[in-house]
């Protein structure tokens, strides 16, 4: 009797349920992997022309600032994740340098925007006085009749304009390095953002200096101080300038106090040029056991958020921004359902609605494009 070792036959049930479950979760794979990085090269092709240009001589980068928080009851990673999963193959396609800035506490991001935009305020103020110092050396120069002789010989002020001329182009130049953009990913962030922007309008220019100040004085006192130990019989010459004050210059100082707090309290100007373009970036981190379907569901069609988010860095990028409006501030609300846990109840019962100035809000751009609503 002839028996064939080996012969076909039909699978069981059980090799037919495990093919077809490992072939549908390969298959969801590659459908996700797929469609999400054809979404990620047509996204990075809206701006890839700017990669391939050819930078100037004169010419450096942009260069924009991202600030990031941690979403409400979870930890940092997830923020860091979203902006490398969705902001930063673009901007890495647009050649666009970027500088990432995270708050981890509350307050962080907001304390350095105030630094910034205070630091921008004194830069404008020595423009404008470097402006004006320059157009009287101008006029002075051309009243000179040694300006129009060739032949004249070169003066100590002539060396002196000229020192000017070039510490002018290189602080142009030092200028151009400055963030042309700010993002802020997510409400939290956002928010913190704005409120930085709106402060530092209304800040002291002059804190920091005398601040600086009273630690110049503390470290001279601890420098004079073991000085006054190693010589026993100059005691009092060391301590008479340290220990005795003139008590008239008191009253002095408190008039200066007071004439300097006055001039704080005038209205700042703003201008349109002190800012740089600010945008939100939408940031949705699901969790919690019942947002399981639905992050499975996000997760396949994870395409779709690479579309949606990637027109905010597209935008950011093309550089064409449009005036802040009302509905622009309060943004984020549609994060807060997400909100979940004690941490996170804590920051939902402290949220209120992000507010902004008249005043500071014409002044400020966001960036705009086709795609945006």
């Amino acid at each position: 009797m002839n028996q064939q070792p080996f012969k076909f036959k039909a699978p069981s049930k059980g090799t037919v349920i495990f093919c077809s479950v490992l072939s549908l979760i390969s298959g969801t794979v590659y459908y996700s992997k797929h469609h999400a990085a054809e979404a990620r090269k047509a996204q990075c092709s809206k701006v890839s022309f700017l990669g391939d240009r050819p930078c100037g001589v004169h010419e450096m980068p942009r260069k924009v600032v991202v600030y990031l928080m941690a979403p409400p009851g979870d930890h940092m990673d997830k923020s860091r994740a979203w902006f490398h999963e969705y902001v930063k193959p673009i901007l890495v396609a647009g050649a666009v340098d970027y500088d990432v800035m995270e708050g981890k506490s509350k307050g962080a991001i907001e304390s350095a925007v105030i630094e910034e935009v205070v630091r921008r305020r004194r830069q404008q103020l020595a423009e404008k006085s470097q402006h004006e110092q320059q157009h009287q050396d101008e006029a002075a120069a051309s009243s000179s009749p040694a300006v129009h002789n060739p032949y004249a010989p070169i003066t100590p002020e002539s060396q002196q304009q000229q020192y000017q001329q070039v510490t002018s182009m290189m602080n142009k130049t030092k200028q151009e390095n400055d963030y042309d953009g700010m993002l802020a990913i997510g409400r939290l962030a956002w928010g913190e953002l704005l409120r930085g922007i709106e402060k530092g309008c209304h800040s002291s220019l002059d804190a920091p200096k005398q601040h600086e100040d009273k630690d110049e004085s503390s470290d001279k006192q601890q420098e004079q101080q073991p000085l006054a130990v190693e010589d026993n019989n100059n005691v009092q010459e060391t301590q008479e300038p340290i220990l005795y004050d003139e008590p008239v210059h008191d009253e002095n100082n408190n008039n200066n106090n007071a004439l300097s707090s006055m001039v704080d309290e005038k209205p700042v100007v703003l201008t349109p040029s002190l800012f740089s373009p600010v945008m939100y970036i939408p940031h949705e981190n699901i969790i919690g056991w019942t947002n399981i379907p639905y992050r499975i569901y996000r997760w396949i069609t994870d395409y779709t958020r690479i579309t949606d988010v990637g027109q905010y860095a597209v935008a950011a990028v093309l550089n064409e921004s449009r005036p802040l409006r009302e509905e622009d501030v309060d943004a984020g609300n549609q994060e807060k359902r997400y909100w979940i846990g004690e941490d996170a109840e804590k920051v939902l019962e402290e949220d209120t609605p992000i507010t902004l100035e008249a005043e500071v809000k014409n002044v400020l751009r966001t960036y705009a494009s086709e795609d945006l609503p």
